[in-house]
C-alpha cells in the first residue's frame, strides 16, 4: 500500500532541502516530494540526486514537483504536476510506465487533466491557507473536498495547513492520506514532528 504521509520540502524553511529530507526520514516519512522553485535545471537536478539517493537508502518513495526533466535526470520515483506544469501524458512519456504520477486537483476543472492518461494519486487542497504557497485556491470545505475526492476516483492526498489532527476527518472525507510541508520543515523539531504525523496516519 502506498504511504499515506507525504512531505513537501519547502524553500523557506530554516534547513536546506537536504536536512529537511534526512530528519523527515528519521522520523519515519516514506514519501518525500522536494519541492524547489527557480532552480537553473543542472542544480535542481544535482539537489534532487541528493535527495534522492537519502530516499533510496531509507526505502521511501522520492518524486520531484513540477518537472519530469529533471525527475528522469535524477532517477526519482515520478513526478508531481501542478495545473501549469506538462501533462500527465508527456510525464508517462518522459518517465515510462513504472513512474509515479501525481497531479494538483484544486477545483473541478482540474479533473479534465486526469482524463486521457494514467495518473497513480491526486493532491487535493488546500484545507487551509498557507504561507508556503502563495497565490493558492480558496481553502476548501469538508463537503468540497469529499465531492472532489470522490470525483477524482484516485488515492488522494489533502494538502494545505494540514497537521496530525486533521488526519481522521480527511480520512472520513476519502482521503487515502495527507500531505504536509511546514508541519515539518517550520517545527521546532522537524524529526519530532514527523513522528507524531507518522503516528498520526498509522505507521506510514
Amino acid at each position: 500500500m502506498r504511504p499515506r504521509l507525504q512531505f513537501l520540502t519547502l524553500d523557506s524553511a530554516p534547513l536546506g532541502h537536504v536536512e529537511q529530507a534526512r530528519l523527515a526520514l528519521a522520523g519515519g516519512v516514506r514519501w518525500i516530494q522536494l519541492r524547489a522553485k527557480g532552480l537553473p535545471e543542472e542544480e535542481w537536478t544535482r539537489l534532487a540526486s541528493e535527495v534522492g539517493a537519502l530516499c533510496r537508502a531509507a526505502g521511501a518513495t522520492f518524486v520531484v514537483n513540477d518537472s519530469p526533466r529533471v525527475a528522469a535526470a535524477s532517477g526519482a520515483s515520478g513526478v508531481h504536476l501542478g495545473p501549469s506544469d506538462p501533462s500527465p501524458e508527456e510525464a508517462r512519456a518522459s518517465l515510462g510506465p513504472d513512474a509515479l504520477v501525481g497531479v494538483t486537483v484544486n477545483f473541478p476543472a482540474h479533473l479534465s487533466r486526469l482524463r486521457g492518461a494514467r495518473v497513480d494519486y491526486v493532491g487535493v487542497g488546500p484545507l487551509r491557507a498557507t504561507s508556503s504557497k502563495p497565490g493558492h485556491a480558496a481553502p476548501h470545505t469538508e463537503e468540497s473536498l469529499r465531492s472532489l475526492i470522490a470525483a477524482a476516483g484516485l488515492p488522494a492526498y489533502v494538502i494545505g495547513g494540514v497537521t496530525a489532527a486533521d488526519v481522521p476527518r480527511l480520512r472520513g472525507c476519502g482521503a487515502h492520506g495527507v500531505a504536509v510541508s511546514g508541519a515539518i520543515a517550520l517545527a521546532a523539531d522537524p524529526e519530532a514532528a514527523a513522528r507524531a504525523l507518522v503516528a498520526a496516519v498509522g505507521g506510514v
